[in-house]
């Protein structure tokens, strides 16, 4: 759970106290105050993110060390691939065969062609043998049964080339997509088979590396941290009570658990707009001013949002104000109950919007 707390900062003593929490009276003062939201979190390289396992396999190699800076395509693991090279060895050899079978010089569309050269030579001799017949049947040099018979054969001869060319036409095109299949078949291989090798995305630096040479991963395994080395983040926390008072640009003071009484300044930079079920959390991201030297990844902190302030507020003590903002002033030896216009409110002091005067003495009372 996150609190808010209220840093005042003055040059005198604010409030008078009393030595008992129901007796005594405390006078309103004018004060600088400052609201801060309270956040734990951790250090996070920018664009940060975990590289995934794309098949299933044991891990054969792991040329890159935590810490080392990778570039774009460089391999982070290698995974055993035996099948898939097998099955970018079958694929690359069936485009080779469908290549052969899709030229011009195919065995296939070369017995179609001497079929088709051998259909229109008989066409040619059917044509001749059916001119010739019509001119003796014309003279009635023979029977029409003749003349009928040459212009059937020349009518089937005519039919077979016209066939043949249309088979030969629907064969290519059916070659050409056996071709084509099998080029997509050899490219899905080659890049599964490329997928057992997996390679940085960009320029990083590997912070995690969360598996080893002869671990077993399956798809979807996280692999490694990887994250941008010159843009360390601050990651913070922030419950739902108070996700709404932050906002773009404000002031962040973190204390890091590796210097422990050093501030550094930074402004938040990024507000994630979903809850998260896991952490029961809002995150945000806020920046570094200046860089911490040698900041490490991961490392836990405590940071104060600066998300109101005034430098002058008419302040009274907390305990002299109830939740629902009334207070006891005392004139003389009369007590009045009074409602109060509060402001920002923290444990130990409430900020007075209205309600009472610089000069009026209020009863500690709650």
């Amino acid at each position: 759970m996150k609190h808010i707390f209220i840093i005042s900062f003055a040059g005198i003593t604010l409030l008078s106290s009393c030595k008992s929490k129901n007796s005594g009276t405390a006078a309103p003062i004018y004060a600088p105050i400052t609201e801060a939201i309270f956040a734990p979190g951790h250090i996070e390289a920018g664009g940060q993110f975990t590289l995934t396992a794309l098949n299933d396999g044991y891990i054969t190699d792991v040329p890159v060390i935590e810490g080392d800076t990778v570039t774009n395509g460089q391999t982070i693991f290698k995974q055993d691939n035996t099948t898939a090279a097998i099955a970018q060895r079958s694929a690359t050899e069936n485009l080779a065969i469908a290549r052969q079978n899709a030229s011009d010089n195919s065995a296939v569309l070369a017995q179609l062609q001497q079929q088709l050269n051998t259909a229109t030579e008989k066409l040619a001799n059917d044509l001749t043998q059916r001119d010739r017949n019509a001119r003796l049947y014309a003279t009635r040099s023979v029977a029409k049964v003749d003349y009928d018979n040459a212009e059937l054969a020349y009518q089937s001869s005519m039919h077979s080339v016209e066939q043949l060319k249309q088979n030969i036409a629907a064969t290519k095109l059916s070659l050409q997509q056996t071709l084509i299949n099998s080029r997509k078949d050899q490219e899905t291989a080659m890049a599964n088979t490329s997928y057992y090798n997996i390679k940085s995305p960009g320029n990083y630096t590997v912070y995690t590396l969360l598996k080893r040479k002869g671990d077993l991963v399956r798809k979807g395994d996280a692999l490694a941290i990887l994250g941008n080395a010159g843009g360390m983040l601050i990651s913070l926390s922030i419950d739902e009570g108070s996700i709404a008072k932050i906002k773009p640009g404000q002031t962040v003071l973190t204390e890091l658990n590796t210097e422990k009484g050093k501030t550094y300044t930074g402004h938040v930079s990024k507000i994630y707009p979903s809850f998260d079920e896991q952490s029961q959390a809002y995150t945000i991201e806020a920046t570094f001013d200046t860089l911490p030297a040698g900041l490490m990844n991961g490392t836990l902190l405590q940071s104060n949002i600066i998300v109101a302030h005034k430098d002058k507020a008419l302040l009274v003590p907390a305990n002299c104000v109830s939740p629902d903002g009334r207070a006891l002033i005392k004139h003389r030896k009369q007590t009045d109950t009074i409602q109060l216009k509060t402001g920002i409110v923290s444990t130990d002091y409430v900020e007075v919007l209205g309600g009472i005067n610089a000069d009026d003495k209020l009863i500690k009372a709650y």
